[in-house]
């Protein structure tokens, strides 16, 4: 069995997960802010964003869990809440 892509949602935004070659590629949306318009509806404002981290070293894939996170979450978390998303990471690791 191989994962080639992983889809996560936080309450901030989405993201995508896939490995290209080396490079472990995370894709989002993150909210920026929401609009109310006079006749009640809601606007979402989003914006994209691109985190890249490396199959290879490890080590530093600790700064993308990070920075994944904070976008998805919309504040910094504890490591408790980056831990997830770190494991989530490592699927892709070597």
């Amino acid at each position: 069995m191989r994962t080639t892509r992983i889809d996560i949602e936080g309450t901030n935004g989405t993201a995508t997960i896939r490995r290209v070659g080396r490079c472990i590629e995370i894709t989002g949306h993150r909210l920026v802010k929401a609009i109310e318009t006079k006749d009640g509806r809601t606007s979402l404002v989003t914006e994209p964003f691109v985190v890249h981290a490396d199959a290879w070293e490890t080590f530093a894939n600790d700064q993308a869990a990070r920075t994944l996170q904070q976008h998805l979450d919309g504040c910094r978390g504890t490591n408790g809440d980056v831990a997830e998303y770190r494991r989530t990471i490592a699927i892709f690791e070597d």
